[in-house]
């Protein structure tokens, strides 16, 4: 291990995201790679990452390459099965740990003993892992193991937040379980920056077409799964089709469902649906997004607190999606879209067709938006939390 001074602030990281290993060299995801190099530069010390391998196939976009010895900072690659130890962390000054993973719920404990602060992020709550569960185990014995051991995980959460110092929590649900165990903060995440936010003069150049009597421009963007209730898509695309209400719909992403909705749009000739698949999010996704869409449908089963939220808002881009308590935790705070119950395909159907007749609802509700994501860009966002691990050093 490094020989750090002892008057050396050390940050540990020990992300619930994996790398990837080819020979002598590290794998990153871009985004991921790119937020290190900038607790790097924010935080006054040092930064060691404590990172676990993947045996996942590579993501078709956003992934970096680095050889071992030219990352600049500290790295700890742990062999397949071996746990986090007092030895991994050992000169730390803060731990920044997942509380989503389940197998670093016991180091605040061992921070507890060694004198380190720790702080966790936290995303999902139980209900939300519930929600999960329900969707992916459809067998009724492995669905009450399941069950069961997520309960458990839940206890030991909870006292790894009793012997916290501060826990950074993404999004309303999660702020809102857990706020009151230890310092807590919340934010939104997304990966727009102030200088990606869509500008007043571009979003009145989009909104000005609505005027027109153009089809509704609408879009999902993510993972091609069950949870986030892609498979509601095709039904709500069905019923506007049957009420001949004038749209496009654009799907992009990849996922398990992606065939399924591919042979539903031959089936039912859905030709205003369009597959546009995986799609770099910086030069391809945003740019057409702020240019060409009037709203968007997000339609989670669960209440994780999708970066689809923000950063569909800081494209000055209305939502209609289903209340999970992510959703509906925004729609508390703002007027930014509509909200329906989960699964109530025909309430997403009647905001739309109800939009068509009133466009002018679009404008209100994208400004309200807008606002919203302007006072949550990933700088002021990340800043924030900077600011809360270096008050734990005080």
């Amino acid at each position: 291990m490094k020989k750090h001074s002892t008057k050396e602030q050390i940050l540990s990281i020990t992300p619930s995201v994996p790398c990837w290993v080819e020979g002598g060299y590290i794998l990153f995801d871009r985004k991921f790679y790119d937020g290190i190099l900038l607790y790097i530069k924010e935080w006054p010390g040092s930064l060691r990452l404590i990172m676990k391998t993947s045996t996942t196939s590579l993501p078709a976009f956003g992934i970096i390459k680095k050889h071992v010895d030219e990352v600049p900072f500290e790295f700890l690659l742990l062999d397949k099965g071996e746990k986090i130890g007092h030895t991994h962390i050992e000169g730390t000054s803060i731990l920044l740990a997942s509380a989503d993973s389940y197998d670093q719920l016991h180091l605040s404990a061992i921070c507890n003993k060694e004198k380190i602060k720790c702080c966790y992020i936290i995303e999902y709550i139980t209900e939300t892992r519930y929600q999960i569960n329900n969707l992916e185990a459809k067998n009724l014995l492995i669905n009450m193991r399941r069950r069961l051991f997520i309960w458990q995980t839940e206890r030991r959460r909870i006292n790894a937040f009793k012997s916290a110092d501060a826990i950074q929590a993404n999004g309303m649900p999660a702020y809102n379980a857990y706020k009151d165990y230890a310092n807590s903060l919340l934010y939104f995440d997304t990966r727009v920056n102030k200088t990606s936010v869509i500008t007043d003069e571009k979003l009145k150049e989009r909104l000005d077409i609505l005027t027109s009597k153009s089809p509704l421009k609408l879009a999902f963007s993510g993972r091609l799964i069950a949870m986030k209730g892609v498979d509601d898509l095709i039904e709500v695309a069905l019923k506007l089709k049957e009420k001949q209400i004038p749209y496009e719909l654009e799907i992009f992403g990849a996922g398990n469902l992606e065939g399924f909705i591919s042979e539903k749009i031959k089936d039912h000739n859905l030709t205003n649906v369009t597959l546009k698949g995986s799609v770099d999010f910086d030069t391809e996704l945003v740019p057409y997004i702020k240019k060409n869409i009037d709203l968007y449908l997000i339609l989670h089963k669960q209440s994780d607190p999708s970066c689809t939220y923000l950063e569909t808002l800081s494209c000055g881009i209305p939502i209609i999606g289903y209340n999970n308590k992510a959703f509906s935790g925004l729609l508390n705070k703002v007027d930014l879209g509509w909200g329906v119950p989960i699964g109530d395909i025909n309430g997403v159907v009647e905001i739309i067709t109800n939009i068509n007749s009133h466009r002018e609802q679009i404008k209100f509700k994208a400004q309200k938006g807008l606002e919203l994501a302007r006072l949550h860009d990933f700088e002021t966002t990340f800043k924030a939390r900077m600011n809360q691990l270096k008050s734990l050093t005080v």
